[in-house]
C-alpha cells in the first residue's frame, strides 16, 4: 500500500502538482484503501462466522437430510459433581451439535445447563461469573441460574438442558427449551 502511494506522488509531482495537494491526495487515497481492506476484513470475518460454523460449508449443511429422528447419542456428557461449585459452571459439549454447555449449580443442590451459543448472533458467551453469563460481542447479559437474558441485545434466553445426578456424576440431558 505504501509503494502504490509513493508511486501515486511521485506522478503527481511530475504532472505539476503542489506538494500540498499531493500530501492530501495521498491521505484520501490511503484512508479510502484503509476503509475498503477494513471492509473486506470485516465482509470476510461475518461470511467465515456464518457459513464455517462447525466446520461445515453452508452447501454442506443445507445438503444434508432432513430427519426427525433425534440425533444419534452416546453416553451422555457428564462430569464430577465436585467440579461444579455452586454459583461455578463446568463445560461440556452437546452430543447432538457439538456446542458448548456450561453445567451450573445456581443453588446447592440445584443443577442445570445452559447453552454456550448467544441468541443474539450465535457469539459463544463466556463462563458463569457473579451470577451471569456475558457475551464479548454485543454485550449481552444471561443469569446464570435461568438462561434469561439480564441485558440485550439478546432477547431470547440461552437454551437450557436438563442435568440428573447419577452418583457423584453430572450427566448432561436433553435440551429443554
Amino acid at each position: 500500500m505504501d509503494g502504490y502511494l509513493a508511486a501515486r506522488a511521485g506522478r503527481d509531482r511530475a504532472r505539476g502538482l503542489a506538494e500540498d495537494r499531493v500530501k492530501r491526495r495521498a491521505l484520501v487515497d490511503g484512508g479510502i484503501a484503509a476503509v475498503a481492506i477494513g471492509g473486506a476484513g470485516l465482509l470476510t470475518g461475518s461470511l467465515t462466522r456464518t457459513f464455517g460454523r462447525g466446520g461445515k460449508s453452508a452447501a454442506k449443511q443445507s445438503a444434508a437430510p432432513v430427519s426427525s429422528a433425534p440425533a444419534p447419542a452416546g453416553p451422555a456428557p457428564s462430569v464430577p459433581a465436585a467440579s461444579v461449585p455452586v454459583g461455578g459452571s463446568a463445560q461440556v459439549k452437546d452430543p447432538a451439535t457439538g456446542d458448548a454447555v456450561y453445567i451450573v449449580q445456581p443453588k446447592a443442590g440445584q443443577y442445570c445447563g445452559l447453552s454456550s451459543v448467544c441468541t443474539h448472533s450465535g457469539c459463544a458467551v463466556d463462563a458463569p461469573k457473579n451470577g451471569q453469563l456475558y457475551c464479548p460481542c454485543h454485550g449481552s447479559r444471561f443469569d446464570a441460574a435461568t438462561g434469561a437474558v439480564v441485558n440485550g441485545p439478546a432477547v431470547k434466553p440461552l437454551p437450557r438442558y436438563g442435568v440428573t445426578k447419577d452418583g457423584d456424576q453430572l450427566k448432561l440431558g436433553p435440551l429443554q427449551s
